[in-house]
């Protein structure tokens, strides 16, 4: 059993997966640095996963599946062959065929040619957002006190806040491996002074480790990832 306070690690390439923290990454499939991994030929598994997507996403797919398993191979300290990654009944990635028998968690998420990755031994989720130009916000994914607050701020602040928001709260329901089922407004995300992210589900704080983080990526692009472990 982990300790409880153990924290996610954002790792800045794949050959620090090896740390013994919880790991999330962040990666550009059109990166030429990651040329050689997203070309690894695909296993069986993911040959046959890749047939569920249609011809325009089927490359995207392939490529992140590539990422993850060096990923895996690096932290697990295995041949990238070894590593079995199939899915749970909401479609979530999972360690089908592990090379040891300490269970992981798995997350991706993928927005374009961005796609972030977090492995843990514990519950884990992790979600990223393109900042891009200003759209009408959903007010029904939003908690009370979020509208709210969110109503003070510009146009530009407000998009750009309630990404922050959205990408915690998808990241913590793809933690608790209940996907969209949940009502996203039943959920608050808080800020501390100290940029402590809180998750208040139903009125009380989740035991979890939340962190959200802001990327520069190309000339002009922002990303917005976020990661929650229970």
């Amino acid at each position: 059993m982990l300790p409880p306070d153990e924290t996610i690690s954002w790792i800045g390439d794949i050959d620090a997966a090896a740390t013994p923290q919880s790991i999330a990454y962040l990666a550009d499939l059109d990166d030429p640095a990651l040329r050689a991994v997203v070309q690894l030929p695909p296993n069986m598994e993911d040959r046959a996963r890749a047939m569920t997507y249609g011809e325009a996403a089927r490359g995207r797919f392939l490529s992140r599946r590539a990422v993850l398993r060096q990923l895996l191979a690096v932290r697990l300290d295995c041949p990238v062959e070894s590593d079995a990654v199939g899915t749970d009944d909401f479609g979530a990635p999972r360690l089908a065929a592990p090379p040891t028998p300490v269970p992981y968690s798995l997350s991706i998420s993928a927005r374009g040619a961005f796609a972030a990755f977090a492995i843990a031994q514990r519950p884990v989720g992790i979600d990223i957002e393109v900042l891009g130009k200003p759209e009408p916000v959903p007010q029904d994914a939003l908690h009370g006190d979020e509208a709210s607050w969110l109503m003070a701020l510009n146009e530009a602040e407000r998009h750009e806040a309630f990404l922050e928001i959205w990408t915690v709260k998808e990241a913590y329901f793809k933690a608790l491996r209940t996907g969209l089922t949940r009502e996203p407004n039943a959920v608050e995300i808080r800020r501390g002074p100290d940029a402590t992210v809180y998750v208040i589900d139903r009125g009380k704080q989740v035991a979890a480790q939340a962190t959200l983080h802001k990327f520069r990526r190309r000339i002009s692009t922002t990303i917005i990832a976020a990661c929650v472990m229970l």
